[in-house]
């Protein structure tokens, strides 16, 4: 509101109703500039009859002492228009105190105080200019010591950057940087804090303020909330399974009102209320025999001769259905399959109504092997065997051949080409030898 803050005006409109607007008009008396305004809910509309007696009230807020102590005392007054009645007040600003007034037992102008830079007056060192810190230790016009350096790292830090990098370390003490943003806030003692850098969930910090608050980097949700965002309600309801009234079966935890499911070696749990598990036996085994006797005509329980009760005290009275069937986790529904004696697989799966009741829908068509003609493929293999053994001679018998005519047609052609010494053998001997006597004379 403006300077005009403790004028009222009465606006009187004579109808069997008398309608009060609290106004802001003092254009007579000027306001303190120190005094603080009042806020805005402070203009009001109240309906009365005529006759009521309407009281106002005032409050005077001091923003600051002004610097001439000759104006610490004001006298302004208080009525609304039209009225011929007023209030004056006189007010008396407490802008200083005895101890801070030389005499007093806690104003103290010694050398030895304050680090010889200031007077201490009331317990609180008031420095001289160009001089500031607890005691007065801290010049304007110097740099930052080491010393004081310390002061603007971690406790145990002796590196590191001052401050956190967002802010300066002025005397040891960090003056932390301000965004743009007046809604986001660096706070800390080495600036290390900030309400903006927490998790957010869809584009608000901690889910926005109905969730929780940003503090030093951390969600801080509110009560009914949880997450690394507070995106999450603690009320597990939801995860409670109807079937048991167990969170998650008791085989999952329930985190963000959704169901995790557990994963064991052997086991693993599906389904909204993690009560379906494909590995596990369930109540697969219990309604097999039924399923099979009443949607398919076959199995143990199956009993022709009984008509009516050809399937003896079974009566689930499954929903048929045509072509591949696949459970719908949404109804809860648990999928079951077995074989039977043949081979044959069957599809079927169940459910729970609200009232317990058991709900079965089963695949009509049976998946069963095609029969095996074990002699004609005994038949089929040693036909094969024979055939390619058969080949493999016919192909060994070929290649042998073709190589032997190789062979003789180069013998013959290196004998037409050969010729021979008509020479005869130096070393040869004739088989008949002639030896004469010479002494005989042939008598």
């Amino acid at each position: 509101m403006e300077r005009d803050i403790f004028g009222r005006l009465l606006a009187i409109a004579i109808n069997q109703k008398v309608d009060i607007e609290y106004c802001l008009s003092f254009p007579l008396a000027p306001v303190p500039p120190a005094l603080f305004h009042c806020s805005g809910d402070m203009m009001k509309t109240d309906k009365s009859t005529l006759g009521d007696v309407v009281e106002f009230s005032a409050e005077i807020t001091l923003k600051e002492c002004p610097k001439d102590p000759s104006k610490w005392r004001q006298t302004f007054t208080i009525y609304p228009v039209g009225v011929s009645e007023s209030l004056t007040v006189e007010l008396d600003m407490l802008c200083d105190c005895p101890c801070e007034h030389p005499g007093h037992h806690a104003y103290n102008d010694s050398p030895l105080v304050c680090s010889g830079q200031g007077i201490s007056a009331c317990g609180v060192c008031v420095c001289h200019p160009g001089r500031f810190g607890k005691s007065c230790e801290c010049s304007a016009h110097s740099g930052v010591s080491l010393e004081q350096e310390r002061g603007c790292r971690p406790t145990n830090a002796t590196s590191g950057p001052l401050c956190s990098n967002r802010g300066t370390c002025i005397c040891g003490v960090c003056e932390c940087n301000k965004m743009d943003d007046l809604l986001k806030v660096i706070s800390g003692p080495f600036c290390e804090c900030d309400n903006f850098t927490c998790d957010m969930n869809h584009g608000e910090i901690c889910s926005g303020p109905s969730h929780g608050e940003c503090v030093c980097g951390k969600c801080n949700c509110k009560p009914e909330y949880t997450g690394p965002a507070c995106q999450c309600l603690k009320d597990q309801s939801a995860c409670i399974s109807p079937e048991n009234g167990k969170i998650c079966s008791g085989n999952g935890k329930c985190v963000c009102g959704q169901c995790v499911c557990s994963v064991d070696d052997d086991r693993h749990y599906t389904g909204k209320f993690c009560d379906n598990c494909p590995t596990c036996p369930g109540r697969c085994e219990d309604f097999k025999h039924c399923v099979l006797c009443e949607v398919h005509k076959r199995g143990p329980l199956y009993n022709p001769d009984q008509p009516g009760r050809d399937c003896g005290e079974c009566a689930l009275y499954p929903e048929v259905v045509e072509g591949k069937i696949e459970a719908n986790e949404t109804l809860n529904e648990h999928l079951c399959s077995f074989y039977d004696d043949e081979d044959c697989l069957y599809v079927y799966v169940y459910s729970y109504n609200d009232t317990r009741t058991v709900h079965i829908r089963a695949q009509k068509e049976h998946e069963c092997p095609r029969k095996v003609f074990i002699l004609g493929i005994v038949l089929g293999v040693i036909a094969a065997i024979v055939l390619v053994g058969l080949a493999l001679l016919m192909l060994w018998k070929m290649v042998t051949t073709i190589h032997d005519r190789r062979e003789f047609a180069r013998f013959e052609k290196e004998r037409m080409m050969a010729k021979w010494d008509t020479g005869e053998n130096p070393i040869y001997k004739q088989a008949t030898s002639t030896f004469k006597n010479p002494t005989y004379a042939g008598k």
